[in-house]
């Protein structure tokens, strides 16, 4: 068989189509024997081997080292057979992709909405619509609501309607609680207030620092001011749990370092007329950490009479608990 090797070296295609005349010459044979006299490099070969079986044109011969020609039409129907197959295979991926992106639409994306649908954030800028806001906001409460503030009150029309709806919450069995900055309870407009709220059955504690104006209703909602230096400045409304649970937790530390109201608490204490020396002395020493034995020791008394002076303190300042007439103590300047 004449050489197909040209001045210019031969390409895959030329290499393989010499390949293939010569096993349709000889039939099956072996690979070796069938470049043979071809003048074929072996990296020519290598790719005429390779050109005839992607296009399918060779197979296994009689014995397994062989190779024998497959006919045109025959490696075309072979061809075509494995493009349907591979079509057939990127159409079952498709499908796959398909319902696998159904499945993230249909299923889990909307599980992941309800959660974020559970979290709302409103920027509220005009005063009928916080007005409206805040009508809409008590209807909702279903257990409790507490609010806090820093002052100054606003006037007087505004208070008497709040005190209506806070009657209200109450008549429906409503918890409300308010805190408010001790420096409220400085005159006569607004002791009378006060004193107002808390008979109307409102739970009203004093605190020597308020941070902000904060509305809480039942653990899911709250109203701050977009700015705590601008009372009248815009509003910020913060719907679900995940979000208003800061500030819970925020409200309630408020509420434990603060004193509850009293008719007492509106004027000043009267040291002389019920505590003693000793009962200030006790209040300095609990105050700064000491048991009621090292009490005792320090007074020369027994741990009864502590106890007992501990008492006194606490039914004298209305206070629930010892960390509460500590705070009502200093807040008084009684230690």
């Amino acid at each position: 068989m004449a050489s197909v090797v040209r001045s210019g070296g031969a390409d895959a295609a030329d290499a393989g189509l010499a390949l293939y005349q010569a096993l349709r010459a000889s039939g099956s044979t072996a690979p070796d024997k069938a470049v043979a006299g071809l003048g074929l490099t072996e990296a020519e070969a290598a790719a005429g081997w390779a050109e005839l079986e992607e296009l399918g044109l060779i197979r296994s011969g009689r014995l397994p080292e062989e190779v024998t020609p497959v006919e045109p039409d025959t490696a075309l129907i072979g061809l075509l057979a494995r493009q349907r197959e591979a079509l057939r295979a990127q159409r079952d991926e498709l499908a796959a992709i398909v319902e696998a992106a159904e499945s993230l639409m249909d299923r889990y994306r909307p599980a992941v909405l309800r959660e974020t649908a559970e979290i709302e954030v409103e920027l509220i800028t005009q005063d009928d619509r916080r007005r409206q806001f805040v009508q809409d906001f008590d209807a909702t409460v279903t257990e409790s609501i507490g609010s806090m503030h820093p002052g100054p009150l606003p006037p007087s029309e505004i208070l008497s309607g709040a005190l209506e709806e806070d009657k209200r919450l109450i008549d429906r069995g409503i918890r409300v609680r308010s805190i408010y900055s001790q420096s409220i309870n400085s005159a006569p407009r607004q002791r009378k207030y006060l004193s107002d709220l808390a008979t109307t059955g409102v739970e009203v504690r004093l605190a020597s620092h308020v941070p902000f104006d904060l509305l809480i209703a039942d653990s899911h909602s709250a109203l701050v001011l977009a700015n705590p230096e601008d009372p009248a400045g815009a509003a910020v409304v913060v719907r679900g749990p995940a979000l208003v649970r800061s500030y819970v937790a925020l409200y309630e530390d408020c509420w434990l370092r603060s004193v509850p109201y009293s008719a007492k608490s509106a004027g000043s204490f009267d040291l002389d007329g019920e505590l003693t020396e000793q009962h200030r002395t006790t209040m300095r020493l609990l105050a700064n950490g000491l048991t009621d034995e090292r009490i005792a020791r320090k007074l020369g008394v027994s741990l009864r009479t502590v106890s007992r002076l501990v008492s006194e303190i606490m039914r004298y300042l209305q206070a629930e608990s010892r960390f509460q007439a500590g705070v009502l103590a200093s807040a008084h300047g009684l230690i």
